[in-house]
């Protein structure tokens, strides 16, 4: 059978006939990145925007507009017309815990649409080698005899690196201590030098592999390619959800359904190209395309788990 090309794919409809009459896209299309350059949100959004710009044959710009937790750019977004032209590329944290802890100036569930999961980021649960815990049947048995001994450093309070530990150590029904930094740089810097004992980040993998910490689970849905050997909290049945961070593309609402068609199409050839891949990969992202109710519902899900770990432990943004 003849591999489908990139023309064929755009041109076939997922749905309805439609789809290939779409006279979309016309001119270049908006991508909301809500944080400065350089994070999670703008690595995953930067190439994807530059192979989608290749495949829909219009330029895909990327607008960085940072403040209030992401949540700026996300009303921008939020108040767009939903033509096609404008989009959100965000993280988790912007649709499922920072409408938990600040007001803000959108509804994420009635003005947002979820279109589509760009990304997943691995995280790990690394621990500083001076301690003698070597798995997660002796940290959680140290942890219960020692309420609040062990200590966790976080990126800030009211962060998806505060809330992770805090669902887990929920999970597990045992206590931690809460060490917060300005961000996930010192927290490991932290962690290296031994101040405090854990840390729940992305950051660290890197910190693992080459033997400074010690990791004794990994945060995603699946295990790592990094981390191979280490299970996952979820298969420890220490957590019961996706992956640790995410990023996804979403519009305003109201989106005709043969752009959004188009769109996810067009996605599909530019999440399966290794070019996208490597330039992922050097920040611990993997390319991963997840759309529709699938995506929706990790959404829901995520908002409803963050939401419960929110009020239960009081988390507040900084």
């Amino acid at each position: 059978m003849t591999a489908p090309t990139r023309r064929s794919l755009l041109a076939v409809p997922l749905a309805a006939p439609a789809l290939a009459q779409a006279p979309w896209p016309q001119r270049s299309i908006a991508l909301m990145v809500p944080y400065p350059p350089g994070g999670s949100t703008d690595n995953t959004a930067r190439p994807v925007a530059q192979k989608l710009s290749e495949v829909l044959g219009q330029n895909v710009v990327i607008e960085n507009r940072g403040g209030a937790g992401g949540t700026i750019g996300a009303a921008q977004v939020a108040t767009a017309k939903p033509d096609g032209y404008t989009f959100l590329c965000f993280p988790t944290a912007v649709m499922t815990i920072s409408p938990h802890m600040i007001r803000v100036p959108y509804d994420p569930q009635r003005d947002l649409e979820p279109i589509a999961l760009l990304s997943l980021a691995d995280g790990v649960m690394a621990m500083h080698p001076a301690v003698p815990l070597h798995d997660m049947a002796a940290v959680i048995a140290y942890a219960r005899a020692n309420p609040r001994k062990l200590r966790f450093s976080c990126a800030g309070n009211g962060t998806i690196t505060q809330l992770i530990p805090e669902i887990f150590a929920h999970n597990a029904g045992i206590q931690l201590e809460q060490v917060p930094y300005r961000g996930s740089a010192p927290a490991l810097t932290a962690v290296l030098a031994g101040d405090v004992e854990l840390q729940f980040d992305p950051i660290a993998i890197p910190a693992v592999k080459d033997g400074r910490l010690r990791g004794i689970a990994t945060l995603g849905e699946e295990r790592s390619g990094q981390l191979p050997d280490l299970p996952t909290l979820t298969e420890l049945g220490l957590f019961a959800g996706g992956a640790y961070s995410w990023f996804g593309l979403a519009a305003p609402a109201g989106l005709p359904p043969e752009i959004t068609a188009k769109l996810v199409a067009a996605l599909r050839l530019v999440l399966a190209d290794p070019a996208v891949a490597r330039a992922m990969a050097p920040v611990g992202l993997r390319p991963r395309l997840e759309y529709g109710a699938a995506f929706a519902r990790r959404v829901q899900q995520d908002r409803a788990t963050f939401g419960e770990a929110v009020r239960r432990t009081g988390a507040k943004a900084e």
